[in-house]
């Protein structure tokens, strides 16, 4: 088996494949800070996986003082370990200014979209950040947008002011709040809706790529689940909270011969 690594600033996330494929037999997840040393990370995997039965492992991390870590102890287990990079054969061409800096989770949304069809793709990934990104039909990643996630919003809010509360993000029951948690949720679960609507229907209207037969949005990430039934755009939509694992996997795959 394989295991894909999603090592984020603030969870991260893994994924358990069969060799040949992507349907992803497992996926867990634990906050990147509580894993500190190789004690941790042996407990926390063997909790979730058997390691004997690991073959590979492909990592992305945004977080790059958590590699050491990770690479001390996969080679410790004896395991073949690619981490991801842009100089990584990849399936689709970076279009980017200074791509070294890319994100490379950012990198198997756009691979994992690009090897399902040959359609437009936009990936919505929501989690600590909300990111937009755009490959076009020819596999040229062209750039994207990154914004702060739901939960960054609800934090940033909270501790720039005195009085206002920490809200727990959820779907809220009416666009007008009537007290000041119910105010908070709205303004920041909305605002961020239609920021993802118009960036979509822009886009769209900028490359002249509307409807489905054009164009599928796919939706990914941790909060991704939460605001997909509520964003009607002219295009194919699709709910893949896996996605990003996938596309690790994928990029493993093309690199490993």
């Amino acid at each position: 088996m394989i295991l894909s690594c999603d090592i984020g600033n603030s969870s991260s996330s893994f994924g358990l494949f069969e060799e040949n494929g992507y349907d992803i037999i497992k996926t867990f997840r634990i906050d990147t800070a509580k894993i500190s040393s190789l004690q941790d990370l042996k407990k926390f995997l063997s909790k979730n996986i058997s390691l004997k039965d690991l073959k590979a492992v492909s990592v992305s991390s945004v977080a790059p003082s958590a590699n050491p870590l990770y690479k001390e102890f996969f080679a410790k287990a004896k395991l073949e370990t690619f981490f991801i990079s842009p100089d990584a054969k990849l399936n689709v061409r970076i279009c980017i200014e200074n791509s070294g800096k890319i994100g490379t989770d950012r990198i198997a949304n756009v691979s994992c979209a690009h090897f399902s069809n040959r359609k437009f793709k936009i990936v919505v990934d929501l989690g600590t950040a909300l990111t937009i990104d755009i490959v076009n039909k020819n596999g040229d990643f062209l750039g994207g947008i990154i914004y702060p996630g739901l939960s960054a919003l609800a934090d940033s809010l909270y501790e720039s002011t005195e009085k206002l509360p920490l809200i727990k993000i959820a779907k809220p029951k009416t666009l007008i709040g009537t007290n000041t948690e119910s105010a908070i949720l709205s303004g920041i679960f909305n605002g961020v809706l239609f920021l993802i609507k118009g960036f979509i229907d822009n886009i769209c209207d900028f490359y002249n790529i509307c409807g489905a037969e054009n164009l599928s949005v796919i939706f990914t990430g941790g909060q991704s689940s939460l605001v997909f039934d509520d964003i009607d755009v002219n295009a194919e939509k699709i709910l893949d909270e896996h996605c990003t694992l996938k596309g690790i996997k994928y990029i493993y795959d093309i690199n490993k011969d």
